[in-house]
């Protein structure tokens, strides 16, 4: 597999910000969203062909080194990659808590001990909101996460619309599956970095009712307050 970068660093956003983690950065991906952070794994050269195990052997250095338990599998998009199956079941056998950033055109097939999906839904203002499908985030369940990166009014009501379907259908669901691997997941609520004022996006989480009741996040890319919004491998 085409492997931009190995580095630890702690999570800037999710279920798990601030926590310590190892990230594998994939290259390559089948969108090109207009805020994309990370252009140098979508396009060009810059990447090392890895296989499963050298991967893994980068991965286990880290822990021998400090203890490191979680690792984030990102891009581009990890799920296009033939071999990420094969990968994700290695990082369970070994006792890796595993978050896959995924960008929200594939469904979350692969489920292991200590792993969870992290997908984006793209709104209007990534100009790849085309590209989504509810049956995809159809298939997180109540340990993943659904983020929504904001940019502009208009994302915020197909936000609200996109929770609101999500909901129905999880309610619908749960009637007949088992609530835990099927239910709502968490919903986070992202701001395009230099856009949307952060406050108008908080009046507007707290002030939907379709929000409150999924227990929708607010969040800031937290790696982008430490360090230089353009440093790469943190």
């Amino acid at each position: 597999m085409k492997v931009c970068e190995i580095f630890k660093s702690i999570e800037g956003e999710g279920l798990r910000t601030g926590q310590a983690a190892v990230f594998i950065r994939l290259h390559g991906c089948n969108l090109r969203c207009s805020y994309c952070d990370s252009m140098y794994a979508v396009e060009g050269g810059d990447y090392t062909q890895m296989d499963v195990a050298q991967v893994l052997d980068a991965v286990n250095a880290y822990r021998r080194e400090s203890g490191v338990k979680c690792v984030t599998l990102t891009g581009g998009e990890p799920l296009i990659h033939e071999s990420v199956g094969e990968l994700l079941a290695k990082f369970s056998d070994a006792g890796f808590e595993v978050n896959v950033e995924t960008n929200g055109t594939l469904p979350c097939k692969w489920r292991y001990a200590n792993l969870f999906y992290t997908m984006d839904w793209k709104c209007g203002s990534s100009g790849m909101s085309g590209k989504m499908k509810m049956d995809n985030i159809a298939t997180l369940g109540k340990s993943d996460v659904l983020k929504f990166v904001v940019g502009s009014e208009d994302d915020l009501k197909e936000t609200e619309s996109v929770v609101a379907q999500l909901s129905q259908r999880k309610k619908q669901e749960s009637n007949t599956a088992n609530e835990a691997a099927h239910g709502m997941p968490h919903i986070y609520i992202s701001p395009v970095f230099g856009t949307l004022k952060y406050e108008r996006i908080v009046e507007w989480m707290i002030s939907s009712k379709t929000m409150t009741e999924c227990d929708a996040r607010f969040q800031i890319q937290l790696h982008k307050v430490v360090w230089d919004p353009d440093k790469r491998g943190v």
